[in-house]
């Protein structure tokens, strides 16, 4: 905890617990005043004071502003449609942690990260984003605001990056982050879920019901990350907890039939399990049975849900709906889902109109390109900003210059990751960054037909690896080095 942190937590210093509740007491009679005066409704009061107890807690624990970005960034749809004020929504909390590090600055003097390797490729990316908003606003003229919201993209997932590294350096912090996103998971899940069974009774449809908020690629990283502890964790209850939530995110991604989390999740699974078995060196037959049989399970209660919805509604067959979405990937232009072929469409239209005549910066940020829609009627075709594939989005935003650095930092990362991994001896540690690792390569996985690299919630968990670094480090060299 920072120093402002402390002066504002309770139980320290009585000379400090004295000031703090001289402070409280004036501010509950200011309030009182304004209130009996008729300058503060009862709502005036309870908005008051949530911000000054917001206010204290972000100071005193700044990672919880991380965590709400996280909320933020996965709860902002259901809330708003419009994808710009989405946007700001999670500019307001990125901002309102950069205030709580000014404020910090403030108190402290000075500001300490924990440094990467990444810092120099990320600022070098940054270099290239920066001249590619150059390129697309004086020599492609491409619209404003699709300049603005690629700027932003690439800045936010860059910020987040950075303030990881500034704010997380103890191990109770990258604990409260877990496990605090775990539980964000888990609310979700319950949300999306209820949403799903209302909207699939109504309808009849599950496919026309199915998730498509937080999480459509919430339940893909939460599964991943539970898995991944649950192999490390040694602790019976936590493990049973850990199971728990496992079984909650599998249903939640069973309902969202998302057609990437089929292709993505079984060899995730495959490389998360062989570098567990890498690093513990044994194979255990015991272990291998366990985790059959868990999966077994899932798929009978899957099973056994799907029996109890179909006996409601027959048309509630959850089975029947991933089938269909199974048979898209085999035949792209079977039935409802015609935009794999779309997407196949994108890539051409990229390629010919973006990569041969602009190799080196494509289009620049905000660049479109001519190409098929899915409309109701079938297909349109028009001008298009957005690209369903994330690596080529990066080439048309960026050129080869711009995915080229991408693929270092990738691969910079997963060496990195890989190697703080095997060497660390801490069972909680080895839990979190196999399940960053897992959602790293979920997400490079999902890219193939997603914007899913642009999430400030990935580069907050490469960060939050390096972050586990450093604090690994700080215990081997002295206690010392821990402020």
């Amino acid at each position: 905890m920072s120093r402002l942190g402390r002066d504002l937590a309770p139980g320290l210093l009585p000379r400090d617990s004295l000031l703090i509740g001289l402070i409280g007491v004036a501010v509950g009679l200011t309030v009182t005043i304004a209130y009996l005066l008729g300058f503060l409704s009862i709502a005036g009061v309870f908005l008051l004071f949530t911000a000054i107890f917001l206010g204290w807690l972000f100071l005193a624990q700044p990672e919880t502003l991380l965590l709400g970005v996280m909320v933020v960034y996965f709860g902002s749809t259901y809330v708003f449609e419009n994808l710009l004020v989405q946007g700001l929504a999670r500019g307001i909390f990125l901002a309102l942690v950069g205030v709580v590090l000014v404020l910090d600055l403030g108190v402290k003097k000075r500001l300490t990260r924990i440094s990467t390797s990444l810092d120099y490729l990320i600022l070098l990316w940054l270099g290239v984003v920066l001249i590619s908003f150059i390129y697309g606003f004086y020599f492609q003229g491409n619209d404003l605001k699709y300049l603005i919201g690629d700027l932003y993209k690439f800045l936010e997932i860059f910020i987040a990056f950075v303030l990881v590294t500034l704010i997380v350096k103890r191990e109770r912090q990258v604990k409260f982050l877990i496990w605090g996103f775990l539980m964000v998971a888990l609310a979700f899940a319950a949300v999306d879920s209820a949403l799903f069974f209302r909207s699939a009774y109504r309808i009849a449809d599950v496919i026309m019901a199915r998730v498509r908020e937080a999480s459509q690629f919430l339940s893909v990283f939460a599964l991943v990350l539970a898995l991944s502890m649950i192999l490390h964790e040694r602790r019976t209850k936590v493990k049973i907890a850990l199971v728990f939530l496992f079984c909650a995110f599998f249903f939640s991604f069973a309902l969202t039939f998302l057609r990437t989390g089929y292709i993505a999740i079984p060899p995730t699974v495959a490389f998360v399990l062989l570098l567990y078995l890498g690093k513990s060196k044994k194979f255990s037959l015991r272990g291998l049975t366990k985790f059959s049989a868990l999966f077994i399970l899932l798929l009978v209660g899957v099973v056994l849900l799907n029996f109890g919805l179909t006996a409601i509604n027959p048309d509630m067959d959850i089975i029947k709906g991933t089938a269909v979405r199974f048979h898209s990937l085999i035949d792209p232009f079977s039935g409802d889902p015609v935009s794999i072929s779309v997407r196949i469409l994108e890539i051409k239209s990229i390629i010919s109109q973006v990569l041969v005549p602009y190799p080196l910066l494509g289009k620049g940020l905000g660049g479109e390109y001519y190409t098929a829609t899915n409309v109701p009627e079938g297909i349109e075709w028009g001008m298009k900003h957005y690209v369903h594939n994330n690596y080529f989005d990066f080439l048309i935003r960026t050129g080869i210059l711009g995915l080229a650095i991408f693929l270092v930092v990738a691969f910079r990362y997963l060496r990195d990751a890989v190697k703080i991994y095997l060497r660390s001896g801490n069972s909680f540690h080895q839990g979190v960054v196999l399940g960053c690792l897992g959602i790293f390569v979920s997400s490079c996985i999902m890219a193939l037909s997603a914007s899913i690299l642009y999430s400030p919630f990935l580069f907050m968990t490469i960060a939050l690896v390096y972050s586990i670094a450093g604090i690994e480090e700080k215990k081997v060299t002295g206690p010392e080095n821990l402020g």
